[in-house]
């Protein structure tokens, strides 16, 4: 791990603000043990890309300015490339959502990152294949481009994924 960041001063935190929410002890156990899991994946991807990251940004608030949702959607891939079951990928990316909350009410996030990637399985990602499915059929049929992006849109708000 860095010098210049210590993930331990924001685990003690994210710990009060779980038990201040009444979690229950196994979920706070969960909960820690799933948020040490993806700040050993930042260590690793940030390491990775020192060379494009100036030292300053590492600090502790430097590190979750990292979290985006591109990053969110590369350790969703990575568990799911790792063949982590759908039920720990989506708890994983439950606590991420957590976390990214306890870091918008401590003033280090505007806005939840997080909650833009959607579980393994979920409404967004059955809905994204199957769309491009449909597009796909109505391309076939050799609709205008400008109707088949109608179509899309309609049901993209139907399905609740705009």
């Amino acid at each position: 791990m860095s010098d210049t960041y210590n993930l331990y001063n924001l685990e003690a935190p994210f710990k009060e603000y779980l038990l201040a929410g009444n979690q229950k002890p196994v979920s706070v156990k969960n909960y820690l043990s799933d948020i040490r899991h993806f700040f050993g994946w930042m260590t690793f991807k940030i390491k990775n890309q020192k060379s494009k990251i100036k030292d300053e940004e590492l600090g502790n608030l430097g590190f979750i300015q990292n979290i985006k949702v591109e990053t969110i959607n590369e350790y969703k891939s990575y568990l799911s490339e790792n063949n982590i079951p759908h039920k720990t990928i989506n708890r994983r990316l439950s606590t991420v959502r957590k976390f990214c909350s306890f870091c918008i009410s401590q003033g280090w996030l505007k806005e939840n990152p997080a909650k833009k990637v959607g579980n393994i399985g979920g409404i967004r990602e059955v809905g994204d294949e199957l769309l491009e499915q449909f597009q796909s059929d109505l391309e076939k049929e050799k609709l205008d481009q400008s109707v088949i992006t109608s179509y899309l849109d309609d049901v993209r708000e139907f399905l609740g994924l705009v």
